[in-house]
């Protein structure tokens, strides 16, 4: 007997949720597809970049938050770290102890603040610090997110970070000196992922550049969050973008999104760049009704949370089914938007009937949904799209607003990644880089290829693109 739609528990849910306001909303027991809330958009990629890769490495190594204890009578700075670092020095008097915590404050942190990244272990004791209340729990959140979207107990990516090897006798004192970090243990509950990742292709790609990227290890340590947020920031794209297509997009492949350079003047409306991010925002109100819509119809029997399923990998499940199946599971999807409808008080159309497709169900499911939600919730939480992009990936441009768009390290980052460790035809390069989700129209191509022109990574032999090729970039 097929259960692909299961709609019992969310019903029991849903019911105990009628309000003389309307339906209080559920996803119901299904893992979270992000951290965005409607109430605060996040600011922790502009804030906080620092403290969200120490938990990260941290979740990553299974480590708790390291706890500085003084037990000196004197203090040498007001960085722990330091202090302990100090206190593992013997020095004939105190004034020397002081020039060394002077000296590694300068050598350890940038603008009296932010750990500067000097070794990969170093970054599992940059702790949390709650500012503002509930900045602590929102860090986690996202450091959480990025772990089960991008990480998921990748030996090879803990590896990198648990290692205390380094040929630098300062950087080995100060890593000798630093307290023992407390395992959490093998709690499952710990273990088991909180956000689905409803399109493994991003995280394999993700695995493949971000370890032939570990290989440039003075690189690596001062840029490797960048292709993190790179990475984050397109998952959140893809998303949205393959949502809206109800069941007809690829699972395959990213979708392209036309990227400009922030170098570049006098974007025009014309632009392919300008049109892709408008659809994104003209379409971000949506991203809360979608993570709606999708946990519906990713319930399942079973007490564990089920990952949240797109429209397209429940269809592929659907063409399984025998003929009777399908139209089985069709009358389950049809009998809960009327049931949805009935709880929410809401109209449902007379189109909805056994000769739907299953798309034209789930956007039927989508509408009903929509129709019974706050427009504001919906906006305010689609706005955390801008907000995760705006200090990295995209640049205001006037009357376009926000566009899609890279600054040179970025491109080049992602340039190496694109083109490894041997050189490439320029059409390679190109098709590489929108595997990655990044397209460019004839104008930011021409940009593109003056730049690695005059970083000397383009080998001609001839004027003929054909006869073009990338270098390595490292």
């Amino acid at each position: 007997m097929s259960t692909v739609f299961y709609f019992e528990d969310i019903h029991k849910i849903l019911s105990k949720k009628q309000t003389k306001n309307g339906l209080s909303h559920d996803t119901g027991n299904v893992k979270d597809a992000f951290p965005f809330t409607s109430s605060k958009l996040t600011r922790v990629f502009n804030e906080s970049i620092n403290e969200i890769i120490g938990e990260l490495v941290r979740i990553t190594n299974n480590f708790k938050e390291p706890t500085f204890t003084d037990e000196s009578d004197f203090t040498y700075s007001d960085y722990p770290l330091i202090n302990n670092v100090v206190d593992n020095v013997e020095f004939r008097d105190d004034e020397n102890h002081e020039v060394l915590a002077g000296f590694l404050e300068d050598f350890l942190f940038k603008n009296n603040s932010e750990l500067k990244p000097l070794h990969l272990y170093l970054f599992n004791y940059i702790t949390l610090l709650e500012e503002k209340k509930g900045d602590k729990k929102e860090k986690e959140k996202y450091s959480r997110f990025i772990y089960d979207l991008l990480f998921d107990n990748n030996e090879q990516i803990s590896s990198l970070f648990s290692s205390k090897e380094t040929n630098n006798l300062l950087t080995e004192l100060i890593i000798s000196s630093l307290p023992g970090l407390e395992s959490k243990g093998h709690n499952q509950q710990y273990k088991e992922p909180k956000y689905s990742n409803t399109l493994p292709l991003l995280k394999e790609l993700f695995i493949e550049d971000f370890l032939y990227l570990s290989k440039q290890k003075d690189y690596f340590i001062k840029h490797f969050f960048n292709i993190v947020h790179f990475y984050t920031f397109q998952y959140v794209l893809q998303f949205l973008r393959k949502s809206q297509k109800f069941g007809n997009e690829s699972l395959q492949k990213l979708d392209s999104f036309y990227f400009t350079f922030d170098w570049e003047t006098g974007i025009g409306g014309y632009r392919q760049a300008v049109e892709d991010y408008r659809m994104i925002k003209n379409n971000a109100h949506n991203l809360f009704v979608h993570i709606h819509c999708l946990s519906h119809l990713s319930q399942s029997k079973e007490d564990y949370r089920s990952d949240l399923k797109t429209y397209r990998a429940i269809i592929e499940t659907l063409q399984e089914l025998s003929s009777s199946e399908q139209l089985e599971e069709k009358q389950k999807l049809i009998d809960w938007i009327k049931e949805y409808s009935n709880l929410a008080g809401q109209e449902v159309s007379n189109t909805v009937d056994e000769d739907s497709t299953f798309s034209d169900l789930f956007k039927a499911l989508f509408s009903q949904l929509q129709e019974g939600m706050s427009k504001e919730v919906c906006l305010k939480y689609g706005k955390n799209i801008d907000n995760l992009g705006k200090s990295k990936f995209l640049k205001a441009r006037g009357k376009h607003g926000y566009i899609l768009s890279l600054k040179q390290d970025d491109f080049l980052m992602l340039s190496a990644v694109a083109v490894k460790n041997e050189k490439i035809p320029l059409k390679e390069f190109f098709i590489e880089l929108e595997r990655r989700g990044m397209a460019f129209d004839q104008y930011s191509k021409k940009e593109a290829i003056q730049l690695l022109e005059q970083q000397n990574y383009i080998e001609k032999k001839s004027d003929s693109g054909d006869a073009q090729y990338v270098k390595p970039i490292f």
